[in-house]
């Protein structure tokens, strides 16, 4: 048997072991406001005969509290790549292109010693357009994937990492991004680059809402069935659907006033 002054009692006792430093006061309009609504709660859970606790784990902004600092994104600067046979950080072959825009094959020669051939040449320039090209489209990526996490947060609908991972490999696939798996490092700087964690939203399901749940499914399939068996009796063109429309409203009026 529950003891609702038992429940007060313990509750009071949490609160104040929470706030100690919290003195009573004049009680403001939201403090009435927010007492309405824990008594409303209170009240839903006291004459539910069964409560369940539903767990969500949902991305939302925050500042990201980088706690795995040896975990970071590698900058392609680092990253050496082979040309026939040597090795250049990307930063090295871009500043060859670059100066190559300017002067001559001699010229080139004598600053960078290690080319020694046109077609090395010719290699780094192609080599630095295709990584252009692609960085742009990954950034393009992380655009879309963002742009599509601001829509979900606004229209209040649960993302998580699996959803960020399909719109980033969807997005890629589209501008025809070779090898790109959105891959758990992809994402991890991603919610990185924007603020963006994981939080846990905890739901209160009870007994009563549960039998509501069936009631209304319950309704829904008992409606189906009379409009299946009704829907003969009428032509196509006689049929419509008031779902989110404006007409449904003046017929519901007219209905009033006849």
């Amino acid at each position: 048997m529950i003891n609702v002054n038992n429940i007060l009692y313990m509750f009071n006792n949490l609160v104040r072991q929470k706030y100690p430093e919290l003195v009573q006061s004049e009680p403001s309009s939201k403090d009435h406001e927010l007492a309405d609504q824990l008594f409303l709660l209170f009240n839903q859970l006291l004459n539910s005969a069964e409560l369940l606790v539903d767990h969500i784990v949902t991305l939302d902004f925050d500042e990201y509290d980088d706690c795995s600092a040896d975990y970071q994104e590698k900058d392609k600067n680092d990253v050496a790549s082979n040309v026939d046979g040597i090795k250049y950080s990307y930063d090295t072959m871009c500043a060859i292109v670059e100066y190559s825009k300017n002067h001559t094959f001699n010229s080139i020669r004598r600053r960078y010693k290690q080319i020694k051939y046109k077609e090395q040449l010719r290699r780094i320039k192609q080599y630095v357009n295709v990584q252009g090209t692609k960085t742009q489209k990954l950034q393009r990526v992380d655009e879309f994937v963002y742009a599509e996490f601001i829509r979900s947060r606004q229209c209040c609908l649960p993302i998580h990492d699996s959803d960020l991972r399909r719109l980033a490999i969807k997005k890629a696939h589209d501008l025809n991004i070779v090898g790109f798996t959105a891959s758990h490092h992809w994402i991890f700087n991603f919610k990185h680059r924007h603020h963006i964690s994981s939080r846990k939203v905890t739901k209160l399901v009870t007994k009563n809402h549960l039998e509501d749940r069936d009631k209304i499914l319950k309704s829904a399939e008992n409606f189906v069935h009379t409009v299946r068996n009704t829907i003969s009796d009428y032509a196509e063109d006689h049929i419509l659907n008031s779902d989110q429309s404006s007409f449904k409203y003046a017929v519901y009026e007219w209905k009033k006033i006849k």
